[in-house]
């Protein structure tokens, strides 16, 4: 269940136990940023670390967020940086005046990197102002002072995935509820990325060098707006129901005596990719899934137990768990969960079958809207 942008990232480094990955676009960016530098009449060296300053204060950005939201209690399980900007992935989904406060937090971070090289300059007797081509230290400070302004106002434009948008979604949320006010944010990034892909289209409106970056923009606006729309459909269908409710009751199991050989023959007869290793009191003692028996077919005789090759740290929830709850681990790993009750196994949990039974719960949601309308 991790989205597009994140699977498309690669580590970097760990800040405030917090890791930090680099999307491969920003890669192409810097590549494309060194073949424009002769055109823009700027030095090569120094326009790449423009770039780098603009990636450090994107992570300091997204730092703001994430520190922000650890105040509230929610964890971020990573920050992913893209050239326009970061997603920070937090374990948790705020609202109200928690989801404004960590919203605001961001751009508040990149006004404040503003006025501190504003500042800066003017002490230092260099003007703040009118940087043109990148050929000394003194007109990188001024383009990092006008990038930091720029994510400043751009980030507080409001529509989503933008932090104003999240900002303007938190204050609709109080009048209007959290679904109308998700759907008012999203529609205008919807609106906001077709506006970015119909002027990168248009050569001479902005300049044929901006459009890469316009349509880079587009993409992701459009993509971080449909996958909030989405995800508040999920938290809506989930809010107060229990994972008894939406658990497969019906799912294979095996015994810690059962070999390998036998664990295969279940896994090509059904279409279960992880099994429950159930010992004779009904618990589960450990796991399997289709990757491991793999990986054990391989490299071991087919009469070994699986007693002894089994992971024997399942992840359980109790039938009684929220399933808001059982969405962030489901969303965090990409095992199953074991429902049980008294430490019996009463079923799983996987990522797929939350999403079957949210689509069942939002059409069941919408017919009944209907015949109420009716």
């Amino acid at each position: 269940m991790r989205p597009l942008v994140g699977r498309l990232a690669f580590p970097m480094l760990n800040l405030f136990g917090i890791r930090v990955r680099v999307h491969f676009t920003f890669i192409l960016l810097l590549v494309w940023m060194a073949v424009l530098a002769p055109n823009l009449e700027s030095n090569a060296v120094l326009l790449g670390l423009v770039v780098v300053g603009l990636l450090a204060s994107v992570v300091l950005h997204e730092l703001g967020h994430a520190l922000t939201a650890r105040r509230y209690g929610i964890e971020t399980r990573e920050i992913v940086l893209t050239p326009i900007g970061g997603v920070a992935r937090l374990d948790g989904y705020p609202q109200g005046l928690a989801e404004l406060a960590i919203a605001a937090a961001g751009p508040l971070v990149n006004l404040a990197l503003a006025v501190v090289l504003f500042f800066g300059l003017l002490v230092a007797g260099l003007p703040p102002w009118g940087a043109g081509a990148v050929v000394d230290l003194h007109s990188a400070l001024q383009w990092l002072l006008f990038g930091n302004l720029c994510l400043f106002a751009l980030n507080l434009l409001p529509a989503f995935p933008l932090d104003g948008g999240r900002i303007l979604r938190s204050a609709l949320s109080f009048l209007l509820g959290q679904e109308r006010a998700t759907r008012i944010a999203t529609r205008l990034g919807m609106a906001l990325a077709a506006v970015l892909g119909l002027a990168a289209l248009v050569p001479w409106v902005i300049g044929l060098m901006f459009n890469m970056l316009l349509l880079l923009t587009a993409f992701f606006v459009l993509l971080g707006a449909t996958r909030e729309s989405s995800l508040v459909k999920t938290l809506q269908a989930l809010e107060g129901r229990r994972a008894g409710e939406a658990m497969m009751t019906r799912c294979e199991r095996l015994a810690p005596q059962d070999t390998i050989e036998w664990a295969v023959r279940l896994l090509l007869s059904t279409t279960q990719r992880q099994f429950p290793v159930v010992d004779g009191w009904g618990r589960v003692a450990g796991e399997v899934d289709r990757d491991r028996l793999l990986e054990l077919v391989a490299r071991c005789p087919g009469d070994t137990p699986l007693l002894e090759l089994m992971n024997r740290e399942p992840l359980t929830v109790t039938e009684d768990c929220d399933l808001l709850e059982v969405l962030r681990q489901l969303q965090s790993s990409a095992r199953a969960l074991w429902v049980v009750r008294d430490h019996e196994l009463r079923g799983m949990l996987t990522a797929d079958g939350l999403s079957q039974f949210v689509e069942v719960c939002n059409r069941l949601r919408h017919r009944d809207t209907g015949a109420v309308g009716s």
